[in-house]
């Protein structure tokens, strides 16, 4: 029988209207909550689960939220997470799962390129770090020399002005591609600010 998501994420704070005002006053989401669309979120689980993944890397975790959602969802064998701890120089907290294997680099230094191949292989890499098309290139190309099943990206949509580069390069990349993008309902919109890409590896 299916798994309802959508109950089961139901205490994992999202993207809505609180945050999205604070986007707008001060230019980054200062809050501890998932920055994703919930209807996306759930469309991610939906993915992982037809999809059984069982290790998963997050390149850009902001507080966690995340992250933390998956594993309890899924409590994959192998979890990753590579950030450069922002949130914490303006007072939010950065909480990963227990277990998880946590660089906090560059994810475009040799640093996390050693890290990286020490890993092994990983079904699922999410990148949603940084959102510049040189930035989420480089992510791309480091990430893809590596075993994996699926590479992932956050905010392919480029409705916000600052994501516009990682629909650049969604639009570029060749092959098995899928979407999930959802009307950001808790925004009260028929259309998605946000969107998340998903390509199969050759």
């Amino acid at each position: 029988m299916p798994r309802d998501f959508a109950a089961l994420l139901a205490d994992t704070p999202c993207w809505g209207p609180h945050t999205q005002r604070i986007y707008d006053q001060v230019g980054i989401p200062a809050q501890d909550a998932a920055l994703q669309s919930r209807d996306e979120l759930i469309g991610l689980c939906e993915f992982i689960a037809a999809h059984d993944i069982r290790s998963y890397l997050e390149i850009g975790v902001w507080t966690g939220r995340v992250v933390t959602a998956l594993h309890e969802l899924f409590d994959f064998d192998l979890v990753a997470a590579c950030d450069l701890g922002f949130v914490e120089q303006i007072g939010l907290p950065l909480r990963l799962p227990f277990g998880t294997r946590f660089l906090r680099a560059d994810s475009h230094s040799d640093t996390f390129v050693e890290w990286r191949a020490e890993l092994g292989h990983v079904d699922l890499v999410l990148i949603d770090g940084d959102h510049s098309y040189e930035g989420v290139r480089r992510d791309w190309e480091i990430n893809r020399l590596f075993s994996h099943r699926f590479i992932a990206f956050h905010d392919i949509t480029g409705v916000d002005p600052t994501c516009r580069g990682v629909k650049q390069l969604w639009d570029e990349l060749p092959g098995d591609k899928m979407e999930i993008v959802r009307p950001h309902r808790e925004l009260g919109l028929s259309y998605s600010r946000m969107g998340i890409g998903i390509v199969a590896a050759p």
